[in-house]
């Protein structure tokens, strides 16, 4: 797998002007009012902010953009100006996960830095801030990276520099020059560091990898092999079960009415785990019927690729197999409605799906089966049918790619 290259990244030092714009708004607190972190008047910022986001260049004074994090995602906006200044914003106190203190954060969650999110008024809210300056947690670094060939995608993580024992996987020493020494030229007074990316000058070469949280950038094009540790932090890489991951074979198997309903009312409230400890085939059966029924229904009982829409020949194909993580085994949008034919190919690596939902053969693995070609070859290049709800998780396609 190659992975995209970084177009733009933006450091930012977690100060206290940072730790109050992302701690969310508190009551009558104007110091905690804010649902955006003030960016740069300075020319050279306004210009690669604009050779990021072409629309800003053409006048428009704002971008809607998704941010993303190994496992997560939320609505934003980057202002060209707003009040005095470029802002990158977010929803009304909806901060991003990402970027947010927790009390449990880790390599597993979406959270880096260390902290209690829950203070309800200013002064104990800096007082945590003042807490982690004290501890030896390290110096974090909130980091945004726009990729090549994605327009609207802002990826988040964090970085610490010189990590409390427990953090390493987060540890800015690791992460190549080009972030290291944005860093560096960070401090409390002057907060932020960006360097725009030309895709032709070899000094900038710089890669990212979208399922990795810690260390997710590189000065290598191909990503790791699962085995070398490149799967998302807390995941172990995926050796496929055949028995477990075929969804085919799980719609057929005996389900049990009481399971059925127990997962169908996890999903109404958003909990789409199935925990390694409880699977039988039976529980199998259980959590494929529930899921297959919310993905058809999605896709109104027919394939995203072919368009079949007889019963018989449809199967709700997870993205992220089942094996892989037990986290999102119901979730809607790790699911697609397909035909027979191509959700063999999908689960056994012939087909691909970009992010932009676009299917792609993997004709080297194809080889020299005419038959096979012949049938694959319509469907190479074809956009996937979108459904009427949870559309495919882009996060998980990009597992998905890398295994």
């Amino acid at each position: 797998m190659t992975l995209p290259r970084v177009e733009w990244i933006l450091v930012i030092y977690y100060g206290i002007t940072a730790h109050r714009a992302i701690y969310g708004r508190l009551s009558g607190e104007a110091k905690y009012s804010k649902d955006y972190i003030q960016l740069s008047k300075k020319t050279d910022f306004l210009s690669s902010l604009e050779s990021a986001f072409p629309a800003l260049a053409k006048g428009a004074p704002s971008v809607p953009v998704t941010y993303q994090w190994s496992g997560g995602s939320a609505a934003g906006t980057i202002f060209r100006e707003s009040a005095d200044r470029p802002h990158l914003a977010w929803e009304t106190n909806s901060a991003p996960a990402a970027w947010r203190m927790h009390p449990k954060a880790s390599a597993s969650r979406a959270e880096t830095i260390l902290g209690d999110p829950t203070h309800k008024d200013a002064v104990s809210a800096d007082a945590e801030f003042q807490t982690l300056v004290a501890s030896s947690f390290g110096q974090p670094y909130l980091i945004a990276t726009k990729l090549y060939g994605e327009a609207d995608i802002v990826h988040l993580r964090v970085q610490i520099d010189n990590a409390a024992a427990g953090f390493e996987w987060a540890d800015l020493g690791k992460a190549p020059a080009i972030v290291r020494d944005l860093a560096a030229s960070t401090k409390s007074t002057s907060a932020l560091a960006w360097r725009y990316l030309s895709a032709t000058e070899p000094s900038d070469a710089l890669y990212f990898d979208p399922t990795e949280k810690g260390q997710p950038w590189t000065d290598i094009a191909k990503a790791k092999s699962p085995g070398a540790g490149a799967m998302p932090p807390g995941k172990k890489p995926h050796a496929p079960d055949q028995g477990l991951d075929s969804d085919l074979l799980a719609e057929r198997s005996e389900s049990s009415e009481a399971e059925v309903a127990e997962f169908e009312k996890q999903v109404s409230e958003g909990n789409f785990a199935v925990a390694d400890s409880r699977t039988t085939a039976k529980t199998r059966g259980s959590a494929q019927r529930v899921f297959s029924n919310a993905v058809k229904k999605n896709y109104g009982a027919r394939c995203a690729i072919t368009g079949i829409q007889t019963r018989d020949f449809l199967i709700a194909s997870h993205i992220v197999p089942w094996s892989a993580d037990e986290s999102i085994r119901l979730d809607p949008s790790n699911g697609i409605c397909l035909s027979v034919l191509v959700d063999r190919a999908f689960e056994n690596g012939y087909l691909i799906i970009e992010d932009d939902l676009t299917v792609r053969i993997d004709w080297d693995k194809v080889g020299g089966d005419a038959s096979l070609r012949e049938q694959l070859q319509p469907f190479d290049g074809r956009k996937l049918h979108v459904p009427k709800a949870h559309p495919p998780n882009k996060d998980y396609l990009r597992r998905r790619r890398a295994m």
